[in-house]
């Protein structure tokens, strides 16, 4: 296997958020012609949840058959997600706690995780004035399905952080802690942060130096990092360090700079992170059209914001190469722990 593609969103003619159950085989053809191990990322729209469920249903199937080997199961991307960010409109939505119990008894079929933002609602809130927000993790969890916590609000950063931790303390509370018990979407995206992270434009590119300079200058482990990077920032780094999480980072240079993701694998090491490409090779998404930018190899929405990344692979492998790390590095990121986090198993405290 050359990579584990973790979280992406697309490959050849297949926008994953809008297949049929009989485009598996095809699927399955284009990763194995790549030597790709993949878990395809969608964004469900709510019409669209029927169709989801006959999707992971021909899933199960093909994979009791292991006619599927090269497709590891499957990651939702929402519909739970703070209001920021580049997402498909359509792929932002409240399930109802009907539909919450339909995305939760996927995980059995092969639904590996859901990209939930973790600060959407408080533990003891109630969905339809019915379970908890924490019920629904329980139920989650109790079917094999993860959340990966991401996409957060940005107005309260400090409520933001706590919920975050709040979250991790509850299922490690309930479960056999493990760094692969709670997952995360790309760090520092769609996150609050403190500092600026990317530089995608060449008017941004400007003032790249001065920027970078303010967050690289000082050593992270002996800096405040909820005062450098923001309460968020900082707790998922120390949640990682805790090993409460294992987190994603993206390193086609636009999501997040290529220096900013040499100091993060500096201050976790490379066996404390997976490398997401967040990626698609189609110019759709969720049923809704993108436009590629003419700065950089970013996939944009209709209003100009980042909806995905067109960096496969082989260029952020040569990127990871380009800041200094070697191939052990990139087989640690890329293969043995995106595969050590999806085939973890969740298990129970003992009594």
């Amino acid at each position: 296997m050359k990579a584990f593609l973790y979280h992406f969103h697309g490959i050849d003619d297949f926008d994953f958020s809008s297949i049929s159950p009989g485009d598996l085989p095809r699927i399955q053809k284009a990763a194995a012609s790549r030597e790709y191990g993949i878990l395809p990322t969608v964004y469900l729209r709510r019409e669209n949840l029927p169709k989801l469920v006959e999707v992971l249903q021909e899933y199960h199937q093909l994979a009791q058959e292991e006619a599927v080997s090269n497709i590891a199961g499957f990651a939702i991307e929402g519909p739970l997600l703070g209001p920021q960010g580049g997402i498909p409109r359509a792929g932002r939505w409240y399930p109802s706690a009907k539909e919450w119990d339909v995305i939760a008894s996927l995980g059995p079929l092969g639904l590996r995780y859901i990209v939930m933002a973790p600060d959407a609602m408080a533990l003891d809130e109630r969905i339809d004035d019915g379970p908890t927000y924490g019920d629904l993790l329980i139920s989650f969890y109790e079917q094999g399905l993860r959340i990966a916590v991401g996409h957060f609000h940005r107005h309260a950063p400090e409520r933001s952080a706590t919920r975050l931790r709040n979250v991790l303390e509850f299922l490690h509370g309930r479960y056999k802690s493990s760094p692969y018990l709670v997952l995360t979407d790309h760090l520092y995206n769609d996150t609050p942060r403190n500092f600026k992270h990317s530089w995608r434009t060449p008017e941004e590119r400007i003032h790249r130096d001065a920027e970078l300079h303010r967050v690289l200058a000082c050593d992270w482990n002996n800096t405040d990092l909820r005062e450098l990077l923001g309460p968020v920032p900082a707790e998922m780094l120390r949640s990682a360090r805790e090993s409460l999480l294992y987190p994603c980072i993206n390193f086609d240079g636009y999501h997040v700079d290529l220096e900013i993701c040499r100091r993060t694998v500096d201050y976790l090491g490379a066996d404390r992170l997976i490398a997401l490409t967040d990626h698609t090779e189609v110019a759709t998404m969720a049923q809704e059209p993108l436009t590629r930018s003419d700065h950089n190899p970013l996939w944009l929405r209709d209003d100009g914001a980042v909806a995905a990344g067109s960096s496969g692979y082989g260029q952020q492998r040569e990127n990871i190469l380009s800041i200094g790390l070697d191939d052990s590095a990139i087989q640690r990121m890329f293969v043995t722990n995106p595969v050590a986090a999806i085939e973890y198993q969740i298990k129970k405290k003992a009594a």
